[in-house]
């Protein structure tokens, strides 16, 4: 029979060992974009490029978004979203409003969940103002990169 303490430890080392594989799992490949456009993401303007996006290891809830050069970083707070059909290919979704594109969603290949990015300051003026009449999402093809 095993002493009490030591199931315990055998416990707890399977639960770690659990969290440890679902951590990995959850972990995306980075992925690369050509964007084509100008472009905002949280509260910062972004020329239109090649662009590295990256999920946080610090800040499971953030995104890390890069040009190659390094000259453009930005990282922005995301929060899950969930569909019931996998995602046909790896994308990001553009909300453009005013004249404007905002980052608005990020996909991978074969998910069911998504990022779904914090609104800007610009974004929530813009409905607020009723700019929203040219409201149109626009998905730009992304790869993904291991």
């Amino acid at each position: 029979m095993i002493a009490k303490g030591t199931r315990m430890l055998l416990t707890i080392a399977l639960l770690l060992g659990a969290v440890s594989v679902y951590t990995q799992a959850d972990n995306a490949p980075f992925v690369k974009v050509s964007i084509p456009f100008n472009f905002t993401v949280g509260n910062q303007n972004l020329p239109a490029g090649d662009y590295t996006i990256v999920k946080s290891d610090v800040h499971p809830q953030s995104v890390w978004l890069q040009s190659p050069d390094g000259k453009y970083v930005v990282v922005v707070g995301t929060h899950p979203r969930y569909v019931l059909d996998p995602s046909p290919k790896t994308q990001l979704i553009f909300q453009h409003s005013g004249g404007e594109y905002f980052l608005a969603q990020i996909w991978t290949l074969g998910s069911t969940s998504g990022r779904e990015v914090q609104l800007s300051d610009r974004a929530k003026e813009l409905a607020g103002n009723g700019s929203s009449g040219d409201v149109a999402t626009i998905v730009a093809d992304a790869s993904l990169s291991h």
